[in-house]
């Protein structure tokens, strides 16, 4: 298994590098480089990039002058405007590119570059492997960071730029990736060029200077794909109807399960114990829902819910036109008895056992495949081997280290989830054991103490933390 490095993804506050969840979903044509096929792709929910969606790829038939499809891809190529996002089809429509800068789930189809033949995936690739660089040792980004000018002040236009750039430069900002007849140009983090022929499916070469490559392609004629976006139906899978009668699902399922549903809106949501599902999926517009994922506790009888499901049309007036489904997610609900006595036995249960898991937590090493140090010291080193060179640049340079601490995201944010100082380990015991963190946001505290001594670990002083850990003992109880 490759080893998975925390890129500057983590770190930076920029919502550059953050997965886009907005109130619209995108929808986008490419053109191969001939002009002869479509590639046509729809993105069925809000959040990008995912596969949630379909694509089709089309020619326009010579005799009858009618549009064809050529054939689909059960998924989406999600395009936004001024997002790090490319897609090429070649010019005898079997093969399609899709780049990306980030990766958010696990699976071939999720990694940063992916190619496709006649629809079906034959190759992924990661950062690292398709423009030959190592996180560790040097800057690695898919994309030149050119592609995003930075303003003189907040009126500023895009005409307007902080530092007198060239011409190189302003020919990066809108073609640091394209497709020019199947050889597709790629310009990196570190201003080095990768050719990819489309038709081999094959890497040409990399490592190539930009600015010795410019000339020859500073007059190419780029066409870029066409983005559109449509207004994505915030309808959730408890609000879905029967069409008969017009009935919730999330009061059948309280039929079928004898329990009671608690909104999350009510004011019971945090009194009680509430069982959970989960349920995820795609409304057809014929009015089927075809279940992606489900999952829910032992309580339920899942089987009857999905027969329910199966077995049920649906109203789909929420469909925007011109899509044929939509996906739905987030169950905003639980369930509890409708016995109250029986609902607060089950709260105090739920209690005790959460105490019990949480003891338990504070003395493990490991916590969901994270490995949890149990120091200071340990903290600095796994640092080192999870961040990368650029990362771990942007610490020694920071002013403010404040900024990697943010409650919106970055470094601080993963080390409070993932090293259990929110929710309990041997590490958020090693600051209470030193008095360190109990007052209200002391899990910022936490995180912002790790990230500064690091940040004088990567700046040479080794033995920084040791100096902290004489001035923070651990108190006698």
């Amino acid at each position: 298994m490759k080893k998975k490095y925390l890129i500057i993804a983590l770190l930076s506050l920029q919502s550059l590098h953050c997965q886009i969840s907005v109130g619209f979903a995108s929808s986008s044509e490419t053109f191969s480089s001939n002009g002869t096929y479509k590639l046509k792709s729809f993105s069925y929910d809000n959040e990008m990039p995912n596969l949630k969606g379909e694509s089709f790829v089309s020619y326009t038939d010579e005799d009858d002058g009618k549009t064809k499809n050529l054939y689909k891809i059960n998924r989406s190529f999600d395009l936004w405007d001024g997002e790090p996002f490319f897609v090429a089809i070649s010019n005898d429509g079997r093969k399609i590119i899709y780049i990306k800068d980030r990766v958010y789930y696990g699976g071939k189809e999720h990694e940063n570059v992916t190619l496709y033949l006649d629809g079906k995936l034959t190759k992924a690739y990661t950062t690292e492997e398709f423009i030959d660089c190592d996180r560790q040792k040097e800057k690695c980004e898919m994309f030149s960071d050119k592609r995003n000018p930075r303003f003189k002040h907040k009126r500023a236009t895009f005409s307007e730029y902080e530092d007198k750039l060239t011409n190189q430069d302003k020919f990066l900002i809108k073609n640091y990736v394209f497709n020019k007849n199947d050889t597709i140009y790629i310009t990196d983090g570190r201003k080095k060029v990768t050719l990819f022929d489309l038709n081999s499916m094959n890497i040409i070469q990399s490592k190539i200077d930009f600015d010795s490559l410019y000339p020859k392609i500073k007059n190419i004629q780029v066409k870029q794909s066409r983005i559109s976006s449509y207004r994505y139906p915030f309808k959730y899978i408890i609000d879905i109807e029967n069409i008969q009668n017009n009935v919730k699902l999330s009061h059948t399922i309280s039929e079928l399960s004898n329990l009671k549903f608690i909104s999350s809106n009510s004011q019971e949501y945090y009194k009680f114990k509430l069982h959970d599902i989960e349920l995820t999926g795609y409304m057809n517009r014929n009015g089927k829902f075809e279940i992606d994922s489900i999952s829910t506790d032992p309580i339920f009888d899942q089987q009857k819910i999905i027969n329910y499901i199966d077995n049920t049309t649906f109203k789909t007036d929420f469909i925007p036109a011109g899509l044929d489904k939509i996906y739905v997610r987030d169950f905003f609900g639980g369930y509890r008895s409708f016995d109250e006595r029986i609902a607060e036995k089950e709260t105090i249960k739920a209690k005790e056992r959460r105490e019990e898991e949480y003891k338990k937590r504070l003395t493990l090493d490991k916590i969901d495949n994270f490995y949890i140090p149990k120091n200071l010291y340990e903290c600095n080193t796994e640092l080192d081997k999870i961040l990368d060179f650029e990362s771990k640049k942007m610490l020694v340079e920071s002013v403010d280290p404040f900024e990697f601490n943010s409650h919106m995201g970055g470094l601080g944010m993963w080390i409070r989830n993932n090293w259990g100082l929110n929710g309990g380990s041997r590490l958020l015991k090693y600051f209470y054991d030193r008095n360190v963190g109990n007052e209200m946001f002391g899990r910022d505290t936490m995180s912002g103490i790790i990230i500064e001594q690091y940040i004088k670990w990567l700046k040479g002083d080794k033995t920084a933390w040791e100096k902290w850990e004489k001035q923070n003992p651990v108190k006698l109880n």
